[in-house]
């Protein structure tokens, strides 16, 4: 007994669903879907315990729900309320404890928390419904009164209602009274999610049982704090698909990269239900043999949303493929060779790539798996030659390639071949010994000379591994990365013609100057932090494009721009976000200025001053009195002290309250903490418009750049003044320095404005351009001046300095608009 009015659990059950039919007999560790929600809520203190069903799901449901000491019943399929009326009347109960069996995650003890929060509540002031708020999506339950929800039944015709139960209650404020209490910190956790409603809820909860308990159920069911640090793991929140090429023709080495990755990650991999690469199952063997699980293998091509972030190892990506991979998830491709690259968020280019006309986000060899074993010193003579063409040998040429190679040594070194078919042609050769493929073959490349394959992996672990390698022609763009890359590469004619043959008169051909020295990196946690990052529309249009340039690809960043609006914009970004709080002011400020932002303060103030007469000059109504200005991100305040002293009543906006409290307490200004564009000025300051709003270096945080411009547009009264400030694509560093302009934009800077296309994204908000101010001007940043380091003394850096101002090539700029009637 509860120990209050009997309280019945009653957890709602059925087969049909559409998008994941019978997701509640499912396996998971080895119980069904359905038995892990029973279990949870088992431990939640009741009078009774009823699971509410439907005529065609009971046979199946009805053993499971009694071997695990449950009542069951059945009811209507659709009209889910009237199911639990009769489950009310037929348990007696007073109050009911509400839950889905499609949740194996479910806080029990956050369920009985509710139950003891909402009995209290009773005490106090009668209420119908309650329900913790903020819990993962799967978390949750509800609980209610019997008689509320029989009253309920009886008043309300509404599908919606009928269906989901809830509703029937808090959709009815007039006649009942719910409660939506904010969770207990334990439990609030609302970015995540656990439930299985979909292909991929329940994979991700075959992760978390293989995360927690080895994939095996638990005898008792998981804590709230077991949940979190499962689902909170990459692995489970941050899903990754990885997208191998399984065609015939273009090696073994993708799928073999992708089904590693996925093995060290917890992600997933694409498999075709009828793949053309023939090695494709016996490479899955291997890696189940090594811990892969049968989950991780997906035979679906990804939904919409499925996945975190889809990786694709393809060779070349068909523009049909790119297309439909990049609209499921933000799509990052490794080592692409295709065109198609406005499709990906993400580059990631570890082999060096023939495709120089393209940047990518990355393009570091150091992520080549490297092999441990090396030889003490390269060899000058070839003794020992492997012949290593992938699995499939695509262009048949490893028997060519055998019989050359004899020939040419004359028959004096010993060669193996790597080959499954057509293994008894190539024995016939003299000296040639055949082996069929080996698991893990880097580390095997030491015990050879010579190393014969084309590009890819293998050549440059042989290289790595001190061996002589030579590459064969299996394409022509194999061929062009191979000779830009310098390796000695034959082509099928040159096999042809081993008696012409001058391959041994220098063997430092052999050995192509490539720098290894750098520190090796793991691809598969550079990849997990990869699933982290975010795509991002046009903050201005809201939409995202792919027919959207991309303009710079950076490590952390890919930055495009939109076709509309001709707005700049970071597409996808993996960075954190920078905090401006106290300590930036203290310490990043100072890092970056040499001082602190309020040691600064005189100095940002003076500058105030400046914009404040650029905002007096343009008004056109010069006999405003006492004219309102509101500064939106007013930090600590010197613009405010600034515009004061000019004659204007200042209001401010900030995010943190250190700086809120410094000006209402130091310079007794109104300022108050909140977010933008959320704020409301009527109700913080009893002021609907302004003569004036500005935003210093604010504009370019905002990625949801519409919706602030709108919010600005209601603020600022016609014939009144925006104005701001932001760093400049078309200043020295935009137009000299691009690459390093980009790498270096902050990783919260999620708009970045040219002069020259403001006017254009502002007229839709009702602002027309009165003027711009080139500002932060650089000499020493043109690359003559930084080139011959030339000192601030000099006629030639004050040349510069008087061009960068007559060019307006400022690094940064101030915009003065005026609002117009609409």
């Amino acid at each position: 007994m509860t120990g209050h009015k009997e309280l019945a659990i009653i957890i709602q059950c059925r087969l049909s669903s559409t998008r994941l039919p019978g997701k509640a007999l499912k396996n998971l560790g080895g119980k069904t879907v359905f038995e892990w929600t029973l279990a949870s809520m088992k431990k939640v203190k009741a009078d009774s315990y009823m699971v509410a069903t439907d005529e065609d799901s009971y046979d199946a449901l009805a053993p499971l729900a009694e071997k695990n000491g449950w009542e069951i019943m059945k009811g209507p399929l659709e009209d889910v309320l009237e199911r639990y009326c009769m489950a009310i009347r037929k348990t007696g109960c007073k109050a009911v404890l509400r839950a889905t069996a499609d949740n194996p995650f479910l806080f029990y003890e956050a369920a009985e928390s509710l139950v003891q929060e909402f009995y209290k509540q009773e005490k106090i002031a009668h209420c119908d419904y309650m329900t913790w708020t903020g819990l993962p999506h799967g978390s949750g339950v509800e609980i209610f009164w019997a008689s509320s929800l029989l009253k309920a039944s009886a008043e309300t015709s509404d599908h919606f209602d009928r269906e989901h139960v809830g509703p029937a209650l808090y959709n009815h404020k007039d006649r009942f009274t719910s409660l939506f209490y904010k969770a207990p910190s334990r439990f609030y956790n609302p970015d995540y999610r656990t439930t299985i409603d979909t292909s991929a809820d329940y994979r991700r909860a075959l992760a978390v049982v293989n995360r927690l308990s080895g994939g095996i159920a638990p005898n008792e069911p998981y804590t709230t704090e077991q949940i979190l640090s499962a689902i909170k793991e990459p692995e489970v929140h941050d899903t990754i698909l990885f997208y191998p090429s399984t065609k015939k023709g273009q090696g073994t080495g993708h799928l073999r990269r992708a089904l590693y990755c996925a093995l060290e990650s917890g992600g997933f991999v694409y498999i075709p239900e009828n793949p053309e690469l023939s090695e494709t199952e016996s490479l899955l063997k291997e890696f189940e043999s090594k811990g892969l699980k049968d989950y991780q293998i997906v035979r679906k091509f990804p939904e919409n949303n499925e996945y975190a972030l889809i990786v694709s190892d393809a060779f070349k990506l068909e523009p049909d493929i790119a297309a439909k991979l990049s609209g499921r998830a933000a799509l990052c491709a490794i080592d692409e060779g295709g065109e198609n690259t406005e499709y990906c968020d993400y580059l990631f280019d570890i082999l060096p790539s023939f495709k120089i006309d393209r940047k990518a986000n990355i393009q570091e060899p150091s992520y080549i798996e490297r092999p441990e074993n090396i030889k003490s010193e390269r060899p000058e003579t070839f003794n020992k030659i492997l012949i290593s063409l992938g699995g499939e040998d695509p262009a048949s040429l490893a028997v060519p390639a055998a019989k050359y190679f004899s020939a040419v040594t004359g028959g004096n070194s010993s060669i193996t071949v790597i080959l499954q078919e057509g293994k008894a042609e190539a024995e016939k050769i003299p000296g040639v010994n055949v082996i069929p493929p080996v698991q893990n073959l880097k580390e095997y490349l030491f015990e050879y000379d010579l190393v014969v394959t084309h590009y890819g992996f293998t050549a440059f672990e042989a290289l790595s591994a001190n061996c002589a390698v030579v590459l064969l022609s299996t394409t022509k763009l194999h061929e062009n990365l191979a000779k830009k890359y310098g390796f000695l590469c034959l082509s099928r004619k040159d096999l042809e013609t081993p008696e012409s043959s001058k391959i041994f008169r220098e063997t430092a051909a052999f050995f192509p100057d490539f720098d290894f020295t750098g520190k090796k990196k793991n691809l598969v946690e550079k990849i997990k932090l990869l699933s982290h990052g975010r795509r991002y529309p046009c903050p201005v249009c809201g939409e995202h494009s792919f027919q959207n340039e991309i303009i710079a690809r950076t490590s952390e960043r890919t930055f495009r721009r939109c076709s509309k609006c001709s707005m700049i914009y970071i597409s996808w970004n993996n960075s954190l976000p920078m905090k401006y709080e106290k300590e930036y002011f203290a310490e990043q400020y100072k890092k970056q200025y040499g001082k602190t932002y309020l040691e600064d303060f005189d100095h940002i103030k003076k500058e105030g001053f400046k914009r404040i007469g650029e905002i007096n000059a343009a008004l056109r109504t010069k006999s405003i009195s006492s004219p309102k200005l509101l500064d939106i991100g007013c930090a600590y305040g010197p613009f405010l002290a600034a515009a004061s002293e000019r004659g204007w009543l200042p209001y401010g906006t900030y995010i943190a309250m250190d700086g809120v409290d410094f000006i209402r307490s130091k310079l007794l200004y109104p300022a108050v903490v909140s977010s933008f564009p959320e704020f409301d000025p009527a109700r913080e300051f009893g002021i609907n418009q302004f003569d004036a709003v500005t935003m210093w270096y604010v504009i370019e945080h905002f990625s949801n750049l519409r919706d602030v411009l709108a919010k600005v547009s209601s603020l600022v009264k016609t014939g009144g003044i925006f104005a701001f400030s932001t760093p400049s694509a078309e200043g020295v560093s935009g137009r000299k320095n691009r690459e390093g302009f980009f790498e270096n934009s902050p990783s919260d800077h999620f708009t970045v404005w040219e002069p020259s296309k403001v006017g254009k994204i502002l007229k839709p908000f009702g602002f027309e351009v009165v003027k711009i101010v080139s500002t932060g001007h650089h000499p020493e940043r043109f690359p003559k001046v930084r080139e011959k380091n030339i000192s601030k003394d000099d006629l030639i850096f004050k040349y510069y300095g008087t061009l960068s101002r007559m060019l307006k090539m400022g690094d940064t700029f101030e915009v003065y608009c005026r609002k117009t009637e609409k």
